[in-house]
């Protein structure tokens, strides 16, 4: 009886070994998942050298697939993918594209510190005229000051409300909840981060749990 144990007992230390090892004395699983750190510096170091983007300018669907299944090869992979690629912009939207042209990506650097700027563009684009008013913003001189106005003045708040009166502009002051940038899409990925963190050391508990000889 006392050999059948043991020897159950060194099958479940076996089965459960790289959970042990994934999960060094610190408690931080970091041997099977990145630290977050490392996943910040992996998305910026992704969109700076291989994309070649400056902080700020606009990120597109196919870029975020790209650093997803970076981040698995590097040990993570994200849960909930599908809902991290459909609250990002895809490579054909008109806003992607006009923000990928040589004046649109300095106006998207200078948007991109005003609250909700990025917002606030995607609502107007979809407006009727709206296409237009992006265009001239994009390639005019200063343009990027009408949404410095109605992102932090408080008459560009008031306009914003009445374009909520209309259909094409309702929302308008409201957030969309898509990532627009690096610092949005790591937003995205922080809580899902955590999520995988967590769920590795529940494991971990629950191989404890199992250890007869635990004090």
């Amino acid at each position: 009886m006392i050999h059948h144990q043991r020897a159950c007992l060194l099958l479940v230390m076996a089965v459960l070994a790289p959970v042990f090892a994934a999960v060094p004395a610190s408690g931080a699983p970091r041997k099977i998942l990145p630290s977050f750190d490392q996943v910040e510096a992996t998305v910026e170091g992704y969109f700076s050298q291989q994309a070649r983007q400056l902080p700020g300018e606009i990120i597109s669907r196919s870029q975020v697939r790209a650093v997803l299944d970076l981040l698995q090869r590097q040990g993570w992979k994200v849960p909930h993918q599908q809902e991290i690629i459909d609250r990002v912009l895809d490579d054909s939207d008109p806003l992607v594209r006009e923000l990928r042209t040589k004046d649109g990506r300095k106006f998207a650097r200078q948007v991109s510190h005003f609250p909700q700027g990025y917002d606030r563009l995607d609502r107007l684009i979809r407006m009727p005229t709206g296409k237009s008013i992006l265009w001239r913003s994009v390639h005019t001189p200063d343009g990027y000051k009408l949404f410095e106005y109605l992102t932090t003045a408080p008459g560009g708040n008031e306009m914003g409300k009445m374009l909520m009166n209309s259909s094409s502009g309702r929302d308008f002051n409201k957030p969309t909840g898509r990532a627009y940038t690096t610092d949005g899409l790591i937003q995205l990925l922080r809580p899902r981060w955590e999520e995988s963190w967590n769920n590795i050391r529940q494991i971990q508990a629950k191989a404890l749990d199992l250890n007869p000889n635990r004090p």
